[in-house]
């Protein structure tokens, strides 16, 4: 390995750490209806208290999860298929389903128990869910009908106007102050999702520490140039 890849691999190791606190989660138009319904429990509909959060990667799902985890001590499972119909009448805290999908992780005559047990139980359940979980190819019509009357929420990607507010104060968060014309250029080359945010902010701060000296554009474009690698 070359002294290049040693210091574009020194970067890399460290130049996104994933945190799930709240003072790190940014409440805009796009998520402000799943973070209200998180701040909100226990104040949830009595009649339905399982809940859906769903959209793209790096919409900040997790983030807002995990924060949900922390404040109800839920359990977290990225799958089912390892339980059976005894540890699920045995579950007592509440419970998030992290990346639901229709694969063999999640069994579909499982999940229709859980969701069952959940109603009987007077529990709770948060799920995660890249797609809307009505758009994914179910089988069971049973599932089908149980998944149609939970609250389903959708966090959307920032617009353009967005990404550069975010960019601003992520930076700030960081004593950064950069002018605006660096967070036009950065702003107009980065994938629009929040990890991608969170990942050229952080490796740009990254690089003002290694080099000791303020952001400028031959920096801006190093760390693009580790981003797309």
């Amino acid at each position: 390995m070359t002294k290049s890849d040693n210091s574009k691999q020194e970067i890399l190791n460290f130049h996104y750490k994933e945190n799930f606190l709240f003072k790190d989660l940014y409440k805009n138009s796009c998520n402000e209806i799943a973070i209200n319904l998180i701040e909100s429990w226990p104040k949830w509909p009595v009649d339905n208290r399982i809940t859906c959060i769903y959209g793209p990667p790096g919409s900040g799902k997790s983030h807002i999860a995990n924060i949900w985890k922390e404040k109800v001590d839920a359990i977290i499972y990225e799958r089912i298929n390892h339980l059976n119909l005894g540890h699920i009448y045995s579950i007592k805290h509440p419970l998030i389903f992290e990346n639901l999908n229709n694969s063999l992780n999640w069994p579909e005559e499982l999940l229709f128990e859980f969701f069952n047990e959940i109603k009987s139980s007077n529990n709770y359940l948060l799920i995660t869910c890249n797609n809307n979980p009505l758009k994914l190819s179910w089988k069971l019509k049973d599932l089908i009908s149980r998944i149609s009357s939970f609250t389903n929420i959708e966090i959307k990607l920032p617009d353009d106007e967005l990404i550069k507010k975010i960019l601003i104060k992520q930076f700030s968060d960081r004593q950064l102050s950069l002018d605006e014309q660096f967070i036009e250029y950065i702003s107009q080359r980065i994938e629009r999702s929040y990890l991608a945010i969170n990942n050229i902010v952080d490796i740009i701060d990254k690089l003002t520490l290694k080099y000791k000296k303020p952001v400028n554009y031959n920096l801006i474009k190093e760390a693009l140039k580790f981003d797309e690698d």
